[in-house]
């Protein structure tokens, strides 16, 4: 009897450790349903004529769309640092699918998927088409690269149909690269595609329509001025190579109203999401729906009887056997409702890295003390560093009573350039209030990042229309006032370094 009793003693830990893993492993993890129809009806805003209907692609179209295949990829280098014979030897390689989504238990399993799906590259093409990834090029371009020639805003990709060279992932425009070489990846993006693409076409000749019937820009509800009906394809070119780091042009806002790239870090904290706040961010499967919006599905949204993809009058025309791309983007593919799942849980766990600024606790204690007497902390109050609220983007828009109801208005308008709000198809009528968190490493500030830094945010002389802005200027523009926003901007020295430190510290 004791031999049986110690025996049991013995197996009865293992038997409730397999019947443990078990019932861990048959978890079945809750995903959300990223199209669904009555979700996306209450997290997309409204365009700010509200007048204009807006229908998006129906479900049982979404879901027919081929899904992203998320094969093994591989470092991309600038073409003087490509090790020798690398891409013959990658070529030589089998494709392989990266990762077995139903094998997924641990949140450290999903947030390791998330990463492979984050440097995804959804635009293809074959790795042996020529390249303009040369020396000669980053040194034009001011393209930042790692300090062994990696190219961090492309992957190479072995696929069944050959090897690939990669673009447009979640990493090429939430990728940094810092003076010291340092990947921070979730960082405001200095991936400079814009322009980069201006110098190909000016390089190699290449012609750009105009967009005359707006599918990248306008919003065809809109009366543009005269300024931009004069446009040409010269004009985009030189709009293109007018984008800084830290800035790039969406489907939607475009060359006329380029958009500072956000920073990913604390996202899970943030209320609404894109600069106009045009979509809520209530839960992960908001920011999965945000993801396949943004990928390109956006330009499938139906305003009127308008489509922005070009070419396109229904949702019925949308096949799965055609492959569609715009002049700044890529549609027509989607991420599996797992890939999504596991990308919102990467992009949530990612952390800043730590600051280097060092400032003395007297010097920081009076900066804070600033921040609250320039009534900073009513928009920024810790620890979010924003209130999380909408802002209108301009004093005269009547905020519609149903706004008032859903959606959460700080009814001060701070009267910085309204046209993206106003004038394009992210245009809801507000801007959101941006997080301070983190704006040491950024080089983009206001929606249109204008300015690149925050000594400039606080420098009077932006609102001058002798003013050149230190970071995105038009083109067409020799000088430009950057109006609004005007806190800060009468201290002394003395008082305005302290706050610039406080800031710098968040």
């Amino acid at each position: 009897m004791k031999k049986i009793k110690y025996a049991l003693a013995i197996l009865l830990p293992g038997a409730a450790l397999l019947i443990l893993l078990a019932i861990t492993s048959s978890k079945k993890i809750d995903i959300p349903k990223t199209w669904d129809m009555e979700e996306i009806k209450r997290f997309h805003l409204h365009p700010p004529n509200r007048n204009v209907k807006v229908k998006y692609v129906p479900e049982d179209i979404y879901y027919n769309l081929k899904e992203f295949v998320l094969y093994k990829n591989y470092p991309l280098y600038v073409k003087e640092y490509e090790p020798e014979n690398y891409q013959d030897s990658l070529a030589s390689l089998a494709p392989e699918i990266a990762v077995d989504f139903s094998k997924l238990v641990t949140e450290e399993d999903w947030i390791k998927a998330g990463k492979l799906v984050f440097n995804m590259p959804a635009s293809l093409t074959p790795a042996n088409t020529p390249l303009f990834l040369d020396s000669a090029f980053i040194n034009l371009t001011g393209l930042e690269m790692l300090p062994d020639g990696e190219y961090p805003y492309g992957r190479y990709v072995q696929t069944p149909e050959g090897l690939m060279r990669g673009i447009l992932s979640c990493a090429s425009c939430h990728t940094k690269v810092t003076e010291d070489g340092e990947l921070i990846e979730g960082g405001q993006g200095d991936f400079i595609f814009d322009r980069q693409f201006g110098f190909i076409v000016e390089r190699f000749s290449i012609p750009i329509p105009p967009d005359p019937d707006g599918s990248v820009v306008f919003a065809p509800w809109v009366d543009y001025d005269e300024r931009f009906k004069k446009w040409t394809s010269k004009d985009q070119k030189l709009a293109l190579k007018a984008i800084p780091p830290g800035v790039m042009v969406r489907q939607g806002g475009g060359v006329i109203s380029p958009i500072a790239i956000p920073s990913l870090f604390g996202i899970k904290d943030i209320k609404y999401m894109d600069r106009t706040g045009l979509m809520k961010h209530e839960n992960i499967g908001d920011l999965m729906r945000y993801a396949a919006f943004n990928q390109g599905l956006d330009m499938f949204n139906k305003y009127d009887d308008y489509i922005p993809m070009s070419g396109f009058e229904s949702h019925e025309q949308i096949t799965p056997e055609e492959e569609w791309s715009h002049p700044f983007g890529y549609a027509n593919r989607r991420y599996s409702d797992e890939q999504l799942y596991a990308l919102a849980k990467y992009v949530y766990s990612l952390e800043p890295p730590e600051n280097p600024n060092k400032f003395s606790a007297e010097l920081l204690e009076r900066g804070e003390v600033i921040f609250a007497e320039q009534g900073c902390v009513t928009c920024h109050p810790p620890p979010l560093f924003t209130n999380n609220k909408l802002l209108p983007a301009t004093s005269d828009f009547e905020i519609p009573e149903e706004d008032k109801q859903e959606l959460d208005i700080f009814n001060i308008s701070v009267e910085t350039d309204p046209f993206l709000a106003m004038k394009t198809r992210r245009g809801t009528g507000y801007y959101k209030v941006p997080s301070l968190r983190g704006a040491w490493m950024r080089e983009a500030f206001f929606h249109n990042g204008n300015l690149a830094s925050v000594e400039d945010v606080l420098d009077p002389a932006r609102l001058e229309e002798s003013y050149v802005p230190t970071g995105f200027k038009p083109h067409d523009l020799e000088t430009m006032a950057v109006k609004g926003h005007p806190f800060g901007l009468e201290l002394n020295k003395e008082d305005k370094s302290a706050l610039v430190a406080y800031i710098k510290s968040l």
